[in-house]
């Protein structure tokens, strides 16, 4: 695949909030299931050995408008878990057979109890991760959390996932991490050769089809970028350092921005 049509592919995969790709991939065999997930901590090897398909939800992003979103939270939370709503009742996440919420923030936390009494019979399940990592403490109770979670799959499919299958699972996803350290390294060695824009797409589009097929995807998009022949670029490297903050509002800004604020 050349490097145009295979950025053209993971910019469609992307953008496109109906999951398309999971849909037909469902259609293509009879039985299939698939999950969603907010992309952190999820435990993608365990829907892989369950024969599921992990699909990572990352919101409507700009291309929808949120309307029963905000009637589920305030404006000003994150717009992620509004249109993720949004997402669902509008129906573009019919496609999914249920979703994993892994603790990320109080808003995932409260969205995974929203999930249960907006889509009830539809499985979701909040994932909470140790804080302590101490193998006898947190490693016992989070391997406990995660057999839960595989028993919950397990019976959405009506078969256990077996030893075999998760060894298998965790071997396809390492060599995922591998190929995404390598297209992370070609960044950081030759940002002219693989732009941020690029990078983004091709990562993120691993989040809408099977770990194979991204695999596939990430070495074929390796090979392309080194072989085009991209000029080298004098750009400047920048460091953004700050609070993540909106700007405040008057009068809290008015004696930095003089008297046109108190206008």
């Amino acid at each position: 695949m050349k490097l145009q049509e295979l950025l053209a592919r993971a910019e469609g995969l992307v953008r496109d909030i109906d999951l398309t790709p999971v849909r037909r991939w469902k259609d293509a065999v009879a039985g299939r299931k698939a999950i969603g997930y907010m992309p952190v901590f999820a435990p993608r090897e365990i829907i892989h050995a369950a024969g599921m398909l992990p699909v990572g939800v990352f919101g409507g992003g700009d291309q929808m408008e949120i309307i029963r979103g905000d009637a589920c939270f305030q404006s000003y939370i994150c717009h992620i878990p509004r249109s993720t709503v949004e997402m669902a009742l509008s129906g573009r996440l019919s496609g999914l057979d249920g979703m994993i919420f892994p603790s990320t923030c109080d808003v995932i936390r409260n969205l995974s109890g929203m999930w249960k009494i907006l889509l009830p019979g539809v499985y979701a399940r909040y994932l909470d991760v140790p804080q302590n990592f101490d193998r006898a403490v947190g490693g016992t109770w989070f391997e406990a959390e995660l057999r839960a979670i595989a028993r919950d799959l397990a019976r959405l499919t009506g078969r256990e996932i077996d030893e075999d299958a998760l060894r298998a699972s965790i071997k396809t996803f390492n060599a995922n991490r591998r190929l995404t350290r390598d297209v992370n390294r070609l960044r950081r060695e030759s940002p002219h050769l693989a732009p941020a824009s690029e990078v983004y797409v091709v990562l993120r589009a691993g989040c809408m089809i099977p770990v194979e097929e991204h695999n596939e995807m990430l070495a074929a998009y390796i090979g392309e970028a080194r072989a085009s022949g991209r000029p080298v670029l004098d750009n400047c490297r920048i460091v953004i350092r700050g609070a993540f903050c909106e700007q405040p509002r008057w009068p809290c800004c008015a004696r930095w921005n003089g008297p046109a604020a108190t206008s």
